[in-house]
């Protein structure tokens, strides 16, 4: 378990160096086992994230170990309750792709975006951020894609394991930030 508890540190650590979250904004957590799950505790930034303060929160939401989990908790536990693929549940709110959830353009998915395809991203009507109304309607949504666009709000991305749900929140921060590019270029 401590191996995974480093990786999820370190992967916090990354997502803020890369500006795909600022301050504490955004959450990361991963399945340790089918009973219990690791994530980043409550308003802390995750460039301060450590292995004393990552929350082990079991399946029913009890905290087990460390700190307070994050306000998106109940939104992770509906995603891992339904798809017991998913290990890695990666919450940002990238620019670009947060600009796109506010706006009334639809985030498509590129090709050479790996991951990323139009059928891979869902949009979740906007509910107010960690209310169990957001929580049930992710996992509802989540049943194909990887990806959920949350109206109003950021981007959720689902992976097999850590990597690969931080690689999807890459690539569709750089597929927004291209598609914005596209737009303005059809504008001069």
């Amino acid at each position: 378990m401590g191996e995974n508890i480093k990786e999820l540190v370190k992967a916090a650590h990354y997502l803020y160096s890369s500006g795909l979250v600022l301050g504490s904004a955004g959450n990361i957590s991963i399945r340790l086992s089918m009973g219990e799950i690791a994530i980043t505790p409550t308003g802390v930034p995750l460039s301060l994230v450590t292995e004393e303060n990552v929350a082990i929160v079991g399946m029913d939401g009890s905290r087990l170990l460390g700190g307070d989990p994050s306000s998106e908790l109940y939104l992770h536990l509906g995603i891992y309750k339904v798809r017991k693929d998913i290990k890695s549940i990666v919450h940002t709110h990238s620019p670009y792709a947060t600009a796109f959830a506010f706006s009334d353009k639809r985030l498509k998915g590129l090709e050479g975006f790996n991951g990323v395809e139009e059928d891979s991203m869902v949009e979740v009507a906007y509910h107010k951020p960690g209310s169990l109304e957001l929580a049930r309607e992710c996992a509802e949504k989540i049943k194909e894609g990887k990806i959920l666009i949350l109206k109003n709000h950021g981007v959720v991305c689902c992976g097999s394991n850590l990597r690969e749900a931080i690689q999807l929140a890459e690539f569709i921060e750089q597929s927004a930030k291209t598609q914005f590019l596209a737009y303005i270029l059809t504008k001069i």
